[in-house]
């Protein structure tokens, strides 16, 4: 996984030292028999144990401005970031996904000076973590629009009602970027504000973690909000504009899923490759990589559909950082990674034969963690149905 390899011209020496220092951090603190463990075990808190420490090197604001603790960095930066933690530990690069992503980038666009100065410093520290909460069990993900948990405002106080689920960090965040019904007389995104709300406000309750088919050590569960009493000033952003606003700004943050997909896939590769160099044809005496073209071409199938993968995020976060339109690259972006990822984790896992399916060994675990990024942030289903809204727009056609 060489990015020097892609010869990216808007790459300064920053961003390789930033991935340099990562290789360095993940090399000593990600070890594959310690990530293995910790799958095994669904240790969330060995993974809390390693976002603490990645805090401390300033990571968890690795997008926060530097007046309020962070680094400030690039999307180049964060792309770097999800897509080396990837390579390491999807359980680690799912849970920065979220506290780096949407939920930090929520304050930092839309909240109003005093109550960036009140959480992003924390925030940014990794003293508090960070959880986004708007999927709900009666609807479906892609029609969060049609909530209905609601808030309705008590003299200083919002009090929410609802139960929010299919939430990344739900165990372990102390902060919760809540989107709830304020104005009830809009059913549609109209009527959806935005709210921070803390996990000590009365009627807030964790109601535990749902196993999941991979990333095993990242905490993902439900909340229930039972006449959860929130300041006022914690709605940081109101109706008629909040959930299209929030919208937009997530088709930004897509972008970080499909780099997880593109480190998953490159880790695959390699231990594929890797075993294929050690594995010894005993007729021949040679590597089967050697021995056998239909493995050689399989393997530079894998290389290729890595490397288009790659420079479609790179291109991708071009177009967001210089201001040229992104949305319908970013969806085009997200489903080819996820399409690609799981084809190259079968593919490693076959070409591995049993040692690739035990469970004692690492690919297998990029198999059932490169699953749910086609199903988290937008599915495979409903990005088709979205570029091709967006590229009838385009062609002059309306659409609903």
């Amino acid at each position: 996984m060489v990015l020097e390899d892609l010869h990216l011209p808007f790459l300064s020496e920053k961003h390789f030292l930033i991935k340099s220092t990562l290789r360095e951090f993940a090399s000593r603190e990600l070890k594959a028999t310690d990530v293995i463990r910790r799958e095994r075990d669904g240790d969330i808190g060995g993974t809390v144990e390693v976002f603490r420490k990645l805090a401390k090197l300033g990571y968890a604001g690795i997008r926060v401005p530097e007046d309020y603790g962070g680094m400030g960095e690039d999307i180049y930066s964060w792309i770097i970031l999800m897509e080396e933690l990837g390579y390491f530990d999807p359980n680690v690069a799912g849970m920065m996904l979220i506290h780096t992503g949407a939920a930090s980038q929520c304050i930092v666009h839309f909240a109003p000076e005093d109550i960036k100065r009140r959480y992003l410093p924390s925030i940014a520290s990794g003293e508090r973590i960070l959880a986004f909460a708007m999927t709900e069990e009666s609807i479906p993900g892609s029609w969060s629009s049609h909530m209905v948990t609601s808030a309705r405002l008590e003299g200083d106080k919002y009090i929410i009602n609802g139960r929010k689920t299919f939430i990344t960090n739900a165990g372990v965040a102390d902060l919760f970027i809540v989107f709830a019904r304020v104005d009830p007389r809009e059913k549609g995104a109209k009527g959806i504000g935005m709210f921070i709300v803390e996990k000590n406000f009365p009627g807030f309750r964790f109601d535990g973690e749902i196993p999941g088919l991979g990333m095993k050590a990242l905490s993902w569960g439900s909340i229930t909000l039972e006449d959860c009493e929130v300041p006022k000033e914690n709605l940081i952003l109101e109706p008629p504009k909040a959930f299209s606003k929030a919208m937009d700004m997530f088709n930004t943050e897509r972008i970080g899923n499909p780099s997880i997909c593109n480190g998953i896939a490159q880790r695959a590769f390699d231990e594929a490759l890797e075993f294929l160099m050690k594995r010894i044809d005993p007729r021949s005496g040679k590597s089967f990589i050697e021995s056998y073209q239909g493995l050689q071409f399989k393997i530079a199938e894998m290389a290729s559909l890595i490397r288009s993968s790659r420079l479609n995020v790179w291109h991708s976060a071009y177009l967001i950082q210089n201001g040229k339109p992104y949305v319908k690259e970013v969806q085009l972006t997200k489903l080819f990674a996820n399409e690609m990822v799981r084809r190259i984790c079968i593919d490693s896992m076959q070409l591995q034969g049993g040692y690739g399916y035990s469970a004692e060994l690492f690919t297998e675990k990029l198999v059932r963690g490169g699953m749910f990024g086609g199903i988290g942030g937008g599915t495979l289903e409903i990005l088709k149905l979205r570029y091709v809204s967006e590229l009838m727009k385009e062609k002059g056609f309306k659409t609903s």
